[in-house]
């Protein structure tokens, strides 16, 4: 006996999103030498985590370097108040 397939309803396909996307080496090296230039790299970093195009793995290192600077800048405070303070109460 031979099946009738007219119902058959295709299902649809997922959209691309360019935002998942692995990245290239070469993306990552030029992400990277972007963010070694002083000023250009908080440019890049405002701009890529604004976009809603950028991709997820790229906001995600932003994310994690902000963090990171984040703890440095914060653990370098303290180290020159202590610093600070021990060489002014050796001066007393």
């Amino acid at each position: 006996m031979e099946e009738n397939n007219y119902n058959y309803q295709p299902q649809p396909q997922p959209q691309y999103d360019e935002t998942n996307a692995v990245m290239s080496v070469g993306q990552y090296i030029v992400m990277f030498i972007l963010c070694a230039i002083p000023v250009v790299n908080i440019i890049c970093w405002i701009v890529w985590l604004c976009s809603s195009k950028t991709n997820k793995n790229k906001k995600n290192y932003i994310i994690a370097n902000i963090i990171l600077w984040v703890i440095a800048i914060v653990i370098s405070v303290i180290f020159y108040a202590v610093a600070g303070t021990a060489f002014l109460s050796m001066l007393q």
